[in-house]
């Protein structure tokens, strides 16, 4: 009895250990989720890279952590453009390629996965105009593909809305269409569980900015006041209306 006793505390000891270890693994990812938005929210990126290549270190196996930091350089390029620092973007990138790269071998189904692939081509045209008629097709159709693969993904959503905004009018490009792509993006960021998620941010500074520069300006002021009354003043939001964001 007194061995059976014992097998029975030594099996729940080691449950609770192995439920311990899962849920101290699921706080540090939403910690860094956390730090990512609370510094975006801040204007306050200069950690960004710091962050990505802790996680790339710690946990070069777990897939989840890998598209969180994929999603952080996905963010950091683009605040790289929309800052003209156009001389760090090539570093980040490539090495973000490469770990792309590796995560759709593993997983080739993922949406996410194939949405940040057409955004990284976009960025690699936003880098040399050049290329737009090879790679512009090359994203058009990862997104495509991802939204076929999971019509439910907001990243697919996301990258739909960007690649309408930002391609020319005689090419498809049509910013209020471009609007309907994001709504649908923020609707379905919206109905994740997720409590710190920098990109349903982002999402929502793009829908403003569509307004603000479709001329839409009672939509803007709602959407701007919204956000702040949401996230907080924001203080760089005037900044971010005329940039040249691509994503």
């Amino acid at each position: 009895m007194e061995r059976s006793q014992n097998n029975y505390l030594r099996l729940l000891l080691t449950g609770l250990l192995l439920s311990l270890n899962l849920l101290v693994s699921g706080q540090n990812l939403e910690a860094y989720q956390c730090r990512f938005f609370n510094s975006y929210l801040a204007g306050d990126m200069s950690n960004w890279m710091s962050w990505i290549e802790e996680i790339e270190h710690s946990h070069p196996d777990e897939q989840e952590w890998g598209i969180l930091a994929l999603q952080a350089r996905y963010g950091l390029i683009g605040y790289y453009f929309g800052t003209d620092q156009k001389e760090k973007i090539k570093a980040v990138l490539r090495e973000g390629e490469s770990q792309l790269e590796d995560w759709r071998e593993q997983a080739p189904g993922d949406a996410r996965l194939l949405s940040l692939q057409a955004s990284f081509d976009a960025f690699k045209i936003g880098l040399a105009m050049y290329k737009a008629p090879f790679l512009g097709p090359k994203a058009v159709g990862a997104i495509q593909k991802a939204l076929k693969l999971n019509s439910k993904e907001p990243m697919a959503w996301l990258e739909e809305g960007n690649a309408l905004y930002n391609r020319p009018a005689l090419f498809g490009g049509d910013k209020k269409l471009a609007l309907v792509s994001y709504q649908r993006a923020l609707e379905l960021f919206d109905q994740s569980d997720q409590q710190c998620n920098y990109l349903k941010v982002l999402v929502e500074v793009f829908i403003m900015k569509g307004y603000y520069e479709t001329d839409q300006q009672s939509l803007y002021q709602n959407t701007r006041q919204h956000l702040q009354q949401q996230y907080g003043e924001l203080p760089w939001l005037d900044d971010f209306l005329p940039s040249k964001v691509v994503h």
